[in-house]
């Protein structure tokens, strides 16, 4: 279906957007009646330089993309440029009509109006070709996107995100630091993650307190372990880790509901020192101790 032409109005404000997506912002953010909310952490890159740099890591120019939260388009307008499939999904209906004004010159691309977590990759493109996730994440809704991401299986090659620097230290984290937890728990065991480059404050309006970080994320399943595994897995280093002065014994006996004695064996069947900490125990370890504690649950 053709698209319908532009008014002289709305050209006028695609290209005020095209412009104020990575230099005016805060003019750009006016013209929209939009204000950026610091409890929403939404910070918006106006470093076209940066944007730049994120743009050339999808690197293959028909590529299809997923661009999460496109705000005034500092990532939008350069994805789209090269005519790849390309669809923004933005919750915020002023700015996600400032988007579909600007993206009318690319037929490819495309904007749908909504939260990113009530979306299917599938919907979003259909089809079977692997698709790239790009986005500048709020960190209110880091954590729920990465497991949107994670949830749409094979359909993702990779994902190119920036999130905070401390929230990449934690996906990131070995065991034994501060910052390991059942976050790092979590994405190690269905995803490969590499940090590729920092951007200061001075890259977004408002200016955040905080580093940000582009990291990427390949999706794959830890090798050698199935979902059951994995899912278990999860459930006890979350319960491990809800009290981080605790043993690892005591922890997953409150945590899982199971008699003391009990998980003191399973532990000592999977070869993990009881008085250890959980954030001491390794994935391998998590997925030995997850496969001992299935074993003794399937002869209950």
């Amino acid at each position: 279906m053709p698209r319908p032409a532009l008014s002289s109005r709305s050209r006028a404000r695609a290209t005020s957007g095209a412009r104020g997506a990575t230099s005016g912002v805060p003019g750009a953010l006016r013209t929209l009646g939009v204000r950026p909310s610091r409890r929403l952490g939404q910070n918006f890159l106006s470093d076209p330089r940066v944007a730049q740099r994120i743009v050339d890591l999808v690197s293959d120019p028909m590529e299809p993309v997923v661009e999460i939260g496109p705000g005034l388009g500092a990532l939008t307008t350069l994805l789209a440029r090269t005519g790849r499939p390309l669809v923004a999904v933005e919750v915020d209906f002023r700015l996600a009509e400032a988007q579909e004004n600007i993206l009318r010159e690319w037929p490819a691309a495309g904007v749908v109006r909504g939260d990113i977590l009530e979306q299917r990759l599938d919907t979003l493109i259909p089809g079977s070709a692997p698709v790239t996730i790009v986005g500048n994440l709020p960190y209110s809704i880091t954590t729920p996107a990465i497991e949107w991401i994670l949830a749409q299986g094979s359909r993702v090659r990779r994902a190119v995100l920036m999130v905070q620097r401390e929230y990449a230290e934690r996906l990131a984290a070995a065991p034994g630091g501060k910052e390991f937890g059942s976050l790092s728990v979590y994405v190690s065991l269905h995803a490969e993650v590499e940090t590729l480059f920092r951007a200061s404050p001075g890259a977004f309006y408002p200016r955040p307190d905080v580093d940000s970080v582009v990291l990427e994320m390949r999706p794959r399943p830890w090798p050698g372990s199935t979902e059951e595994e994995r899912a278990l897995v999860e459930r006890l280093a979350r319960a491990g880790m809800g009290t981080r002065r605790k043993t690892i014994a005591n922890s997953l006996a409150r945590g899982m509901d199971v008699e003391s004695g009990r998980v003191r064996s399973l532990l000592e069947r999977a070869a993990i020192e009881a008085e250890r900490r959980a954030e001491t125990v390794s994935v391998e370890e998590w997925i030995r101790l997850a496969r001992v504690w299935s074993a003794e649950e399937s002869r209950s």
